[in-house]
């Protein structure tokens, strides 16, 4: 519940907290090998439903991926790599030079991933925007 709250912005301000500052639940805060005690021992046995109902919560894209990859490295399969675009589209012939394919691939914009998306079958996706409604949420 704390979590939704949070999430909607309807956490009730606690005197002598500065305005944008928070208090996190002792119940909810954990100080030892986080990964474990979120996911437990063997990742691979959770149902679904069990693990649709965990979450770490990070500030930054660069933190969600790196905690990311050791938990998709625990699950069995083998893994997809699902790449992004190498090129811009543009009517300037400059910025197809100035935006090489490197540059492009070290970019991870707020909301999208990275430019190497790793799955492995049973990680739990969750579809934030449609970058084409015409198309629908595919």
């Amino acid at each position: 519940m704390w979590l939704l709250n949070f999430g909607s912005g309807n956490l009730p301000e606690i005197s002598g907290l500065p305005c944008d500052s928070i208090e996190i639940p002792q119940q909810i805060v954990v100080e030892e090998n986080l990964f474990k005690a979120i996911y437990s021992e063997n990742l691979n046995d959770m149902e679904v439903e069990q693990l649709s109902k965990r979450v770490i919560l990070a500030p930054t894209n660069k933190k969600t991926l790196e905690m990311n990859r050791p938990i998709i490295a625990k699950l069995q399969d083998e893994p997809y790599i699902f790449y992004s675009s190498d090129s811009i589209i543009s009517e300037y012939q400059n910025d197809l030079q100035n935006y090489p394919p490197e540059f492009l691939h070290d970019l991870t914009p707020s909301g999208m991933p990275p430019h190497a998306l790793m799955l492995k079958k049973g990680v739990i996706v969750m579809l934030l925007i449609s970058l084409n409604p015409k198309q629908g949420l595919s």
